[in-house]
């Protein structure tokens, strides 16, 4: 069912064969993926069980996908917040998907398209979520996978590698530490390199996330955008993603009229996007200070497409925000305190921002929260700034 046509690369606009294994054009830019758009009903869509793969067409899968049930996740209105804000609120609730976070949607898609590409065995840098999560789709696909991550990675992400049955490497260093060992340990061995835009279609599962935001805001004909969606960013594949769908959907027809405001948000410990936008850069240069935060997945320095994710909130009229630590975790108490939302901290930072947009009348509704995970993954944690850290 999928409409896959090819993979153009985002520098160059070359086209590529999505037939074979690609990582990365010949100019050094990132792949992604491209369908024909031409017609097709959304009332048939619809009638598909709801869930990630309900979009087959706008998928690169051709054949059976690798899944753990993934689930239309939730769409939730949040009428304190609402009232709080002074402008409508939902949340998207990605924490119920397999290994509680988004990552979920990238590792489903990604792998199932590998696997049909003929690869076997895989190795993958990570901040702490995507190797957790890539590790239970690889034991589920029956692919070998090794998990490079920072040795300050949480506990957590680190024993899901390890009950997956995958091999976890331990650097000492960031993410960006770990990546250059992965792809070390990938051309040793031969194996898939699978890091953040080094394959070409993660970027295509996480955007399935907001092809459910607008299905959810349609009516009985079409879709509908929001008007400002939060978005944690930290490689920036998530927001990348959301302005991509935009893009899919108004050539469908499913959606028309202006495309939602996008606000990235990251963490001011680990704030390298935001610090270019706040400048006014086009160039997003490498974080020069220890990018540690309580929001794990956002400790990325060197997000290496960091440039076009600024280029693409830009051009959504958007910024990128940096919010405190302090103000993560009272995202955390006032999504769990409020509406009942056991949000993770990466998906606080998304309410830290809009909160400060408001106190600034800048905030313009209807607004998408994004809840990247489940709070439960970072108790400890939160138990421990909660007991030292600034409140």
């Amino acid at each position: 069912m999928t409409r896959l046509s090819h993979l153009e690369c985002a520098r160059c606009n070359e086209h590529h064969d999505a037939s074979v294994l690609q990582q990365r054009c010949t100019c050094g830019g990132p792949l992604v993926p491209r369908y024909d758009l031409g017609p097709l009903d959304l009332a048939e869509v619809r009638k598909r069980p709801p869930g990630t793969w309900r979009y087959r067409e706008l998928l690169p899968v051709e054949g059976d996908p690798v899944s753990l049930g993934e689930p239309e996740t939730p769409l939730l209105f949040a009428p304190r917040l609402s009232e709080r804000l002074g402008t409508e609120i939902w949340i998207k609730d990605d924490g119920i998907l397999p290994g509680g976070t988004f990552k979920a949607r990238g590792a489903c898609v990604a792998l199932s398209r590998a696997r049909e590409l003929g690869v076997e065995e895989i190795v993958m840098p990570t901040a702490g979520n995507a190797g957790g999560t890539w590790s239970l789709y690889a034991a589920r696909a029956g692919l070998r996978i090794t998990v490079v991550m920072s040795d300050r990675a949480p506990v957590a992400n680190q024993t899901e590698v390890t009950l997956a049955g995958g091999e976890l490497v331990l650097v000492d260093g960031t993410i960006a530490d770990a990546g250059d060992r992965a792809k070390e340990l990938a051309d040793e061995r031969g194996a898939f390199y699978a890091a953040t835009f080094f394959e070409p279609y993660r970027i295509d599962g996480k955007k399935a996330a907001w092809l459910e935001v607008f299905d959810g805001f349609g009516d009985d004909t079409s879709m509908r955008f929001p008007a400002t969606m939060f978005i944690p960013v930290g490689g920036g594949v998530a927001a990348w993603a959301a302005a991509k769908a935009v893009s899919e959907v108004t050539a469908l027809g499913w959606a028309t009229g202006p495309g939602p405001r996008l606000i990235g948000v990251q963490a001011a410990n680990a704030a390298p996007i935001a610090r270019a936008f706040e400048r006014g850069d086009d160039e997003v240069l490498p974080w020069d200070e220890d990018p540690m935060t309580i929001a794990a997945g956002l400790r990325v320095p060197r997000p290496i497409e960091g440039t076009e994710v600024l280029s693409q909130i830009r051009d959504s009229g958007g910024a990128v925000m940096a919010v405190s630590e302090s103000d993560i975790v009272r995202g955390m108490r006032m999504f769990a305190a409020i509406e009942g939302v056991y949000a993770c901290p990466e998906g606080a930072t998304t309410l830290a921002a809009a909160d400060a947009l408001e106190a600034t009348g800048e905030l313009h509704g209807p607004v998408v929260l994004y809840n990247t995970g489940s709070g439960a993954k970072y108790v400890d944690a939160i138990s421990r700034f909660l007991s030292s850290g600034p409140r």
